[in-house]
């Protein structure tokens, strides 16, 4: 088992140089590492996302050299074969997030909170770890992923790591709220109120051992306290909905992948008067104590004070349990090397995030090639303001462009913006008081794939549609409410105005994908209550108008998605006018980016549709 008291596992760092690969001068180099910017690409021309659910299946196509890649992590108990099989490199590092258990706080009898303690008591992590992780993974009970710098897991005490069945019982007897159905019995099953309680089922997506496996560890610690349980295999994508909806549920099983060092999530998942609003608080949680800390939160300037918000709301949720942490695994995810080589190690996204579709080349430094790519789960959608499904968003992030991403080592990184100025009344007069204003220079050679020339009305407008579609309740215009001006004095500058001066707002709007105003506007297009009904790739007759590095060419739901290059991205490179591949060779130099050990600064960002994490089953 990995020591929880390790140094933060990962800092992502480029490497002083990128080695020159050796090839015939007959053929094109595709890369010149040892001048080029990060942000050239890409080089090679299709991408295919091929989904195979099964993970046996998965491993078979690997070896065989059927996939290049895998999208999601494998089972631990794959490692040993995968790491002998031949031109197959396996990519470690901490989840910048958690397997969990999501739990109703709305419905009886889990909307008693002595009852949600008491689950998380005789919850056994270390039975995970032996029995489903094989070690690869540790505890954790934060609701903030252990490498965030706002994470208080050593301040959560106690620790629910262990099963604690006696401890848990304790608080159920002393609550008075759940007898025993025949309390001289040796072992019974516990009433709520005197009342039968219906078997509380935990689902999980049916397809994989892990899920199964933390599920039936679930179902046994409720069992351990007398409380009916089942475990329950469903559809990943259609319990995922019926959370976003706030459906009927008792307790689901998934995991959440956070693609942000912010912590200002806490505000919108768990805050009472959004347990009722779609795609926010799942849990249906609701105290009043929590909401308390939320303008802290969200309103202070300095990072002690969001620190100590942040640490008040760990604490309530920790004692208060509308979500169980199961384990923080490793992601051990396998690639090939026979045929690519310039894989990017990313914090967030690990080895298959979008540095490493932007960088990854033939072998031989040559254009050209297709890389295939498996999915475990078929995408749900590719509205970007619908889904938070990672298998989405594994073919959505290489088509749309944000005025900033993260870079690999999870700073901003300028994608559209060359350069953004920040003022408050105390810089410029002209900005009234306690408003905050950015003013962004963005590129000027970024063009629509309908052939429209993007500019800076674009991203006015986008944040003006964020801001407006939310109030027909798209969630991409969850944190700007405090927006009061989004114009373009120029083609290709925007300023972007809130009326509030916080520690969060460049991020709230930086990172959105921007779109195409001719094709969302109101009156003439999608509009501002279209948000939702806009269903590309999935309906030919909808449009699909974006500009980032790659767009989607063929699919056939369910089995694949191919996504081609975009010769006209804003930074691409020269292309020979043949596309020359060289023949399978030995691999030379390997041009990844470094990991090494030391500490995770800021976690990435990259948001698609105003999300800040991903669902993954």
């Amino acid at each position: 088992m990995l020591s929880k008291r390790n140094t933060r596992l990962v800092a992502i760092t480029f490497a002083a140089a990128f080695l020159l690969m050796v090839a015939s001068p007959a053929y094109v180099q595709a890369v010149d590492p040892t001048t080029e910017s990060l942000k050239i690409g890409p080089y090679i021309d299709k991408i295919v996302y091929q989904v195979i659910t099964t993970q046996d299946a998965r491993v078979l196509a690997m070896q065989a050299g059927t996939i290049d890649m895998d999208n999601s992590y494998f089972d631990p108990s794959y490692y040993t074969t995968l790491a002998g099989s031949p031109n197959i490199d396996i990519y470690s590092a901490r989840r910048l997030g958690y397997g969990h258990i999501t739990i109703n706080c709305r419905d009886a009898p889990l909307n008693e909170s002595v009852l949600r303690r008491a689950f998380a008591f005789a919850f056994d992590k270390t039975r995970v770890t032996d029995e489903v992780m094989n070690g690869w993974n540790q505890e954790h009970d934060s609701l903030v992923p252990f490498d965030n710098p706002y994470c208080i897991e050593d301040q959560l005490l106690p620790h629910y790591y262990t099963a604690m069945v006696t401890e848990g019982n304790a608080l159920l007897n002393a609550s008075g709220k759940f007898p025993y159905l025949d309390p001289a019995a040796s072992s019974s099953v516990r009433t709520y109120k005197g009342q039968p309680i219906d078997p509380i089922k935990i689902e999980y997506s049916s397809v994989d051992a892990i899920p199964r496996g933390t599920a039936q560890i679930g179902v046994d610690a409720l069992l351990a306290l007398g409380i009916p349980a089942i475990p329950g295999p469903a559809s990943f994508n259609e319990y995922i909905s019926r959370l976003d909806q706030h459906g009927d549920y008792d307790m689901v099983f998934y995991a959440l992948n956070y693609l942000s060092d912010s912590v200002d999530w806490l505000a919108r998942t768990y805050r009472s008067d959004w347990a009722d609003v779609n795609y926010q608080n799942p849990c249906n949680f609701r105290n009043a104590t929590f909401d308390s800390m939320i303008p802290q939160l969200l309103y202070s300037t300095t990072t002690d004070a969001i620190a100590n918000a942040s640490a008040w709301m760990q604490k309530i949720l920790h004692e208060q349990v509308p979500r169980l942490v199961c384990y923080v695994n490793t992601y051990n995810m396998a690639y090939r090397t026979d045929k690519f080589t310039g894989f990017v190690a990313d914090a967030a996204r690990y080895i298959v995030g979008p540095w490493t579709m932007r960088k990854i080349h033939n072998i031989g430094g040559t254009f050209g090639g297709t890389l295939t790519v498996a999915l475990s789960q078929e995408p749900d959608s590719f509205n970007i303001f619908v889904t938070n499904s990672a298998y989405a968003a594994a073919v959505l992030e290489n088509q749309w462009p944000q005025l900033y991403m993260r870079g690999p080592d999870l700073k901003p990184f300028g994608d559209l913006a060359e350069s953004c100025t920040t003022e408050t009344h105390a810089d410029n007069p002209d900005v009234p008081s306690g408003h905050t204003r950015f003013t962004i220079d963005i590129v000027q050679n970024a063009t629509w794939s309908d052939g429209v020339k993007l500019t800076a009305d674009d991203v006015a407008f986008t944040n003006t549609y964020y801001f407006e579609s939310y109030l027909y309740g798209n969630p991409a215009g969850a944190t700007m409410g405090d927006l009061v001006a989004a114009y373009a004095p120029t083609p290709y500058r925007v300023i972007v105005e809130f009326s509030t001066v916080s520690y969060w707002h460049f991020q709230n709007f930086a990172y959105n994908s921007i779109i195409p105003k001719h094709i969302f506007k109101e009156g003439a297009g999608i509009g501002y209550a279209g948000w939702n009904i806009w269903n590309p790739g999935f309906d030919p007759a909808q449009p699909n108008v974006n500009c980032g590095p790659f767009h989607l060419t063929s699919m056939e739901a369910g089995e694949f998605y191919e996504v081609s290059y975009n010769p006209t991205f804003y930074y691409a490179p020269s292309r020979p006018t043949t596309t020359t591949t060289l023949p399978t060779t030995t691999p030379g130099p390997d041009w990844t980016l470094a990991l090494v050990a030391g500490a995770v600064g800021a976690a990435v960002v990259i948001l698609v549709g105003g999300f800040v994490l991903f669902r993954q089953k």
